[in-house]
């Protein structure tokens, strides 16, 4: 702090400069210590290449195909592709929806086998798929606590 004396008056010089310092500094630190979104994400389990045991295979009454096609509809079948035991069409976002679809198809295991340890969802996107349909799919594996599913290769 200089002080100056002039006609018994005194003038006080602050020199702000420390002070900016200070500021950037707290700035920083409140920066880096500080977190402002946690990323969200959900896990997503992949089989390492290396693992080539045998799958458990699953009965085909336990197993329940969805390919996508596009703008929410799915069509789906039950059993093998080429002799399936039941099909259809359902739809993402409205009536005849795919999760009203999944529930029932656990309820006929449950009642058929005694067990859903085998209940097992085969997701089969196509080109037209998008990735936010793609996210609804799983999110709907996760809601409904379906433990077993595939997303299978883009089919063209």
């Amino acid at each position: 702090m200089d002080a100056i004396t002039t006609n018994n008056k005194r003038e006080i010089k602050v020199d702000f400069a420390p002070m900016v310092d200070l500021g950037f500094l707290l700035i920083t630190f409140f920066m880096f210590t500080t977190e402002l979104l946690k990323p969200q994400a959900f896990g997503l389990n992949v089989p390492d290449d290396k693992d080539v045991r045998v799958p458990n295979q699953t009965p085909e009454s336990s197993t329940i195909t969805l390919q996508m096609k596009g703008n929410g509809v799915v069509d789906y079948y039950e059993g093998l592709e080429h002799k399936p035991i039941q099909k259809g069409t359902l739809t993402l976002y409205k009536q005849n929806s795919l999760r009203t679809h999944l529930i029932d198809k656990r309820t006929r295991i449950l009642q058929q086998l005694h067990t859903d340890s085998n209940y097992t969802v085969l997701i089969q996107p196509n080109a037209n798929t998008s990735y936010k349909e793609m996210i609804d799919v799983m999110d709907e594996m996760k809601i409904l606590d379906i433990r077993k599913y595939v997303l299978v290769d883009v089919k063209q």
